[in-house]
């Protein structure tokens, strides 16, 4: 029986409690969270749990085998490293992963040198029709992949937008190698607190195979998320919110026509998409974690898409210029408090 604990209450760290309780062989025994009603909330679903307010004391009070990290992004890595250090071997982080560079990598090698399994929480990896769009689009769907296009209201780059950055990784099979990047200005509140800064931005990726990447999360779109693959022969429109996948292509001998008879007819292709369930998405990835298998998302992943959220915030600094990834050194200390 594992013994499994959970860092962070709010609404999402409720549903990892969740999934916890479906899990067999996983006995959740304490929950932390800063607010005592959120301690409360959770001992309601769990009330052979013991409750903390400080997650130090729940580390040193607790042997835990697992731990969810589901609090803002500047504690993510002291939780972790610490846990790492008091022998936890499983752990769940949220995004995004860290806050600097320094302390990704630094969370990375604690959890190396101290035999824990660290897996990064892009839920969207373990979601069933997202692997089953990976092998179609490996399968060549939609030909070469040209362009992964992401937009959303309500801002916050990091804490929204490090999932489908993640999510272009998998699904275009890319490493990103330069951003250009404008933040947005507007200045509108955190919604967790003043003393967070996660702006809403523009940004455009360039990966090592081709692909792009264009991000808008400008705080003056007041729109659900929605994603468009676009390929060398067709396309992909995702609106999960209406759980609604479109794939389009172009069939038979179209597809050997030259690129530039753009006017060709594309043809819907047979996806059947599942509805997404966070809490099961969390069931899966916890499951995978605590198995002895690959990890999907690893602290190498979630690192990856941290630099590609700081190295938006450096070419908005520098006036938009394009900045190489992975960053160089001389980036490695600037920490953003991101949520």
């Amino acid at each position: 029986m594992k013994r499994a604990a959970v860092i962070g209450l709010g609404r999402h760290g409720l549903r990892h409690l969740q999934a916890y309780l479906k899990l067999p062989n996983v006995e959740v025994v304490a929950v932390c969270d800063m607010r005592s009603e959120n301690v409360s909330a959770a001992l309601a679903q769990a009330p052979n749990a013991k409750g903390y307010e400080q997650w130090q004391e729940l580390l040193a009070n607790e042997q835990v085998d697992v731990i969810s990290v589901v609090t803002n992004g500047p504690s993510h890595a002291p939780i972790t490293i610490s846990a790492a250090r008091s022998g936890v071997k499983y752990i769940f982080c949220e995004k995004p992963f860290a806050t600097s560079i320094k302390d990704g990598l630094e969370m990375i090698e604690v959890c190396k040198a101290n035999g824990t399994r660290l897996s990064v929480c892009h839920a969207r990896r373990w979601v069933d029709s997202y692997q089953q769009l990976r092998e179609m689009i490996a399968g060549g769907v939609i030909g070469k992949v040209c362009q992964f296009s992401f937009s959303c209201g309500g801002g916050l780059f990091a804490g929204n937008g490090t999932h489908f950055m993640d999510l272009a990784r998998m699904l275009g099979q890319g490493s990103p190698i330069s951003v250009t990047g404008v933040l947005d200005k507007t200045g509108t509140p955190n919604p967790r607190g003043a003393q967070f800064k996660d702006p809403g931005a523009v940004a455009l990726y360039h990966f090592d195979n081709g692909m792009r990447m264009v991000i808008d999360m400008f705080e003056d779109l007041g729109v659900p998320h929605r994603i468009e693959i676009i390929g060398s022969i067709g396309r992909i429109l995702i609106d999960e919110l209406d759980n609604r996948w479109e794939v389009q292509a172009r069939q038979g001998e179209d597809q050997e026509r030259p690129l530039g008879e753009y006017w060709l007819p594309l043809k819907p292709v047979e996806l059947k998409p599942g509805v997404l369930d966070m809490v099961q998405m969390l069931v899966d990835g916890l499951t995978e974690l605590l198995g002895d298998g690959e990890i999907t998302c690893t602290g190498e992943d979630g690192l990856t898409a941290l630099q590609m959220v700081i190295g938006a915030h450096v070419s908005s600094e520098r006036g938009g210029v394009p900045i190489a990834l992975p960053l160089a050194a001389e980036f490695r200390n600037i920490d953003i408090p991101l949520t």
